[in-house]
């Protein structure tokens, strides 16, 4: 019985390791021009551009020191992992995967960091991961790495452990092994204190998996509080206790909580609610009642909104840039009662990087490589409110945080070159010139320039031991520490009132408006929120407009008294939760100090790495075209995800053949190669009709079916070049793709008369352009976009004709009448000619609810509108958690040509139309309280012509949310 159960389990995990089809975790590639090169230190190897060795040697030596510490709580030293370093990305980010194992580091940080080096932040939150999943696969039974190979080990780590924890619990050591981390933030603390003091706790799953009714914290802010405040009660070896659980126990199904429940006494779910209802307790005292009179401009939508980065433009009117769950953001123009009008839709902006001067805006808008995902730009755009007139800039490097001089002329950036060099740069408006560039001594990271005159700049400088605020003269080059005392995160600084610099301060534990006087250095607290503020705008009569945050998002505020409150009479926040996890490890690393000795590097093959098999699987599975059959399968990709391979056998149960399978893709150049292989054999059936003659009649006639074979051997090749042609709000795509395939057919003494013999070979050409307007949250459709699609196939050579077959296809998407709601039109036409034996395929999709058929011409049109019926935030015990049902009213008709036969030959045409309309009910749900949503429902169709009714079954899985 317990073998069973474990190939039970075991043959679940390999449906999963079908399902999660993109079993390659693919984010990209790097610029085919970079050359390589390595270090290989005890515990790691790094993988890096060659300009890049300095800050190599020094991230070398920062993970080395971090090994011992990041690993102490969880009791686990891992293997030696491969770290991947992209460096001309503009995105700040980390992960760790397996299949295959390695972790990758962007190198660019952002303007939101906390006052920690970037590169030491990355490598005790990531390292983290690393310690979390190889402690997973130290403890698997050997029979899932025989039969799964490292999929294995990723199947088990994703399917039982929780995002929650996963994250959480890095961001946890972050907070205990350095002086700052998340959990001394108050802006990624704040969100749960204010749904908790004014909406109440959620439910476990709408906590963990998210809800579009309402703004939910994500599961880095859940898993903080869960994974921290558990380890607070029930000690620091809680989480190592459950880990060594999950990884040792898979086949027992719920090891994560059957784990949590010996050591706590409740599962995860019982655990939430006690933990947030112990919270609750306490921020209700706490956050009791408003601070501060004040004026609220921003009118409650009903939704999630956020009003940030505010500016006066004039006495009565303000700039505020708008975000939230059913708009995309956009600037606008708000008065004092709060009436508003849309300026304008900007692309993505960065962090921290909207900036005003007048009636100017300025920002740095993220533009995407045309090819290169690991590749980017900054733009920075420059929009005159009254006249609507457009000014762009492009900097040199990656620059943040525009800001335009008082005259106008100037705007002062953050840049960020490929060798993390760090710069405070100041460029000509009118010629984008580069005027004067400044690096500190020390290469410290910059925040935020604000112009204190045309002379002299202000900007934050992310120092050894935190923030500080400091002035640079632009023409020494020089800056000086305004105030050298640790305020804590210091962000979003202005200069108004004479010189006297406004900035958001976490010091007392909430992000609150303080102000200093730079002449007598003095710093006092104007306005303390209940949970927290932002983006301060300070008139020219001192007038002071903030955001002030809630459970329903940033509203605009206009306090009505400030009380002036001196840095000395306020006491720092001490975050106790912080620094009891703080006590449970081994102390804090120090990253600052740099070791003398370096590591030897030496060059990375690109053309050696090519091939890395890191999984295998008792089935055939292929990712890409979601397949799966009984056989092998063994899955390779390299380190740089750049090269992707499948070797396997695959067994056609109905037909009782089976194939080997090859498949190749090459992503490192420009354009995209893919071969793909196969070779064995096929069968099928013909219908044999026997009759028995008796005095010339015939008394009986029997029909039979008689299988043959036949060996096949098929090889396709196909190069596209994906262009990323995406600037402001909306994303564009170019594809071209040429394909070639060969398709060889033997017979035997089996195979009838007639059937195919010899080889076929076609060409096809396809070129594929989207532009998408970007989607809210709560969007089910984007309200403006186009897609066009055109293909031609033929055989110019080969053995047998194929005939031809051209045709295209578009979708324009448009507004709904409600909010929310779409409208996607369609329409797709094609024309083929049939060759020897066999045609091409169809290039557009039939009428919903019909069969295909063969067809000469089709033409096809089709009208869906979308919108969402509801959003239920509904757990149906532990199974299932709806979060939205989507109905889309749909009619698609369809002009088709078809042939004729006689003798099996076609000899004239018919025309023929055919239409259907109905309903689709589409639930979004996610199962098990497994991450990756779920859409599943049904369509109801009429079909007119024949006057019945089609019922059809949808399913899909988003494994991309992962």
């Amino acid at each position: 019985m317990q073998q069973m159960k474990k190939l039970v389990l075991i043959s679940a995990l390999i449906f999963f390791t079908f399902f999660a089809g993109a079993q390659y975790f693919q984010t990209g590639q790097d610029p085919a021009s970079i050359n390589w090169r390595q270090i290989n230190t005890s515990n790691f190897q790094l993988i890096y551009p060659d300009y890049y060795e300095e800050q190599a040697q020094l991230l070398a030596q920062k993970l080395e020191k971090v090994y011992a510490y990041a690993s102490y709580s969880l009791h686990h030293k891992p293997a030696s992992i491969s770290i991947l370093l992209h460096t001309q990305t503009v995105v700040s980010n980390g992960l760790v995967a397996y299949a295959p194992k390695r972790s990758e580091f962007y190198t660019t940080p952002n303007q939101s960091i906390y006052p920690l080096d970037w590169l030491e932040q990355l490598a005790v939150h990531e390292f983290r991961h690393v310690v979390q999943i190889d402690k997973v696969n130290s403890e698997i039974p050997g029979i899932i790495k025989i039969l799964l190979g490292e999929q294995g080990t990723a199947l088990v780590f994703g399917a039982y452990l929780p995002w929650w924890f996963i994250e959480g619990d890095a961001v946890v050591t972050e907070t205990a092994l350095s002086n700052f981390g998340r959990g001394r933030l108050p802006s990624f603390l704040m969100d749960h204190r204010a749904q908790l003091v004014e909406k109440g706790r959620y439910s476990y799953d709408k906590a963990y998996l998210g809800s579009y009714k309402n703004y939910v914290p994500n599961h880095y802010q859940l898993g903080y509080y869960l994974v921290a405040n558990s380890r607070q009660r029930y000690g620091a070896g809680l989480w190592d206790k459950v880990l060594t659980r999950v990884g040792a126990k898979p086949f027992s199904l719920t090891p994560f909580n059957t784990a949590l429940k010996r050591e706590t006494g409740l599962n995860k779910v019982q655990l939430y609610n006690s933990i947030f209802d112990s919270l609750t307790v306490v921020w209700d005292q706490k956050y009791i009642q408003e601070t501060a009179e004040k004026e609220v401009i921003s009118k409650a939508s009903g939704t999630y909104t956020n009003y940030t980065f505010n500016h006066w433009l004039n006495d009565g009117e303000l700039i505020s840039y708008r975000t939230g769950l059913n708009k995309i953001p956009a600037f606008v123009r708000i008065d004092l009662e709060g009436n508003e009008r849309v300026i304008h839709h900007p692309g993505i902006i960065f962090d921290e990087s909207i900036n005003y001067r007048g009636e100017w805006i300025v920002w740095s808008e993220q533009i995407s490589d045309l090819r290169w995902s690991h590749s980017g730009r900054s733009l920075i755009r420059l929009l005159n409110v009254k006249s609507g007139k457009m000014l762009e800039l492009k900097p040199e490097y990656k620059a943040f945080s525009p800001s335009i001089s008082p005259d106008r002329n100037q705007i002062a950036v953050v840049e960020v070159d490929f060798s993390s060099n760090y710069y405070l740069t100041v460029y000509d408006v009118v010629s984008g010139q580069m005027i004067k560039r400044i690096q500190t001594p020390e290469n410290h990271y910059l925040f935020s320039p604000q112009w204190f005159d045309n002379r002299d700049l202000l900007a934050i400088v992310l120092t050894g031991y935190g923030k500080r605020l400091a002035r640079f003269d632009l023409q020494t080059g020089e800056y000086e520490i305004l105030f050298d005392r640790d305020l804590g995160n210091i962000k979003q600084p202005k200069v108004a009132g004479g010189g006297n610099v406004y900035f958001i301060s976490s010091y007392t534990g909430k992000d609150a408006l303080f102000v200093m006087d730079p002449e007598s250095e003095s710093i006092n607290k104007l306005y303390e929120p209940r949970f927290g503020a932002a983006h301060p705008a300070i008139s020219v009569d001192g007038k002071i407009v903030i955001s002030d945050y809630t459970s329903d998002g940033y509203r605009l505020i206009l306090p009505l008294e400030s009380t002036m409150t001196a840095i000395e009479d306020l006491q720092p926040e001490k975050y106790p939760l912080a620094n009891a996890m703080a006590e449970q490890e081994m102390g804090v690393p120090d990253l600052t100090a740099a070791d003398t000795a370096t590591h030897p590097s030496e060059p990375y093959s690109k053309a050696g790495h090519l091939i890395n098999f890191h999984s295998w699987a008792p089935v055939f599975v292929d990712p890409y075209q979601y397949e799966f059959y009984p056989g092998v399968s063994l899955m390779s990709q390299n380190v740089l995800g750049t090269a992707e391979t499948i070797l396997g056998y695959r067994w056609y149960t109905a037909e009782k053949t089976g194939q080997f399978y090859a498949r190749y893709i090459y992503k490192g150049w420009y354009p995209i190669f893919d071969f793909e292989v196969s070779h064995g054999k096929r069968a099928s059936e013909y219908s044999q009709i026997t009759e028995q003659i008796q005095n010339g009649q015939v008394v009986s006639r029997d029909t039979t079916r008689e299988r043959y074979t036949w060996k096949e051997t098929r090889f396709g090749a196909t190069s596209k070049l994906p262009l990323n042609l995406s600037k402001g709000k909306f994303y564009r795509l170019l594809q071209p793709q040429i394909s070639y395939d060969f398709t060889r057919q033997k017979v035997n003494s089996s195979t009838p008369d007639g059937f195919p013999d010899g080889n076929y070979q076609s060409m096809s050409y396809r070129l594929y352009f989207h532009q998408l307007l970007r989607k809210s949250y709560q969007d089910v459709l984007p309200d403006f976009g186009l897609v066009i699609d055109g293909s031609y196939y033929h055989s110019p050579f080969g053995e047998k004709e194929l005939g031809t077959m051209i045709g295209g296809q578009s979708i324009l998407y448009l507004p709904g009448i409600l909010k929310n709601h779409g409208t996607k039109l369609f329409a797709g036409t094609q024309e083929r000619t049939n060759g020897d034996h066999y045609s091409f395929s169809d290039l557009i999709r039939f009428p919903r609810g019909w069969a295909r058929t063969g067809t000469k011409n089709l033409s096809v049109l089709g009208f869906d509108y979308k919108l969402p019926l509801l959003n239920p935030d509904l757990s149906i015990g532990s199974l299932t958690y709806v979060r939205r049902i989507n109905a889309t009213l749909f009619y698609d008709h369809g002009f088709l040509t078809r042939y004729r036969y006689q003798d099996g030959k076609p000899v004239s045409t018919f025309d023929q139309q055919i239409s259907t309309f109905g309903l689709e009910l589409i639930g979004e749900a996610n199962f098990l309280r497994f991450y990756a949503p779920v859409q599943i429902g049904i369509r109801t169709s009429y079909l007119n012509e024949i006057d019945e009714f089609s019922f059809n079954f949808l399913f899909s899985i988003d494994f991309n949310s992962l």
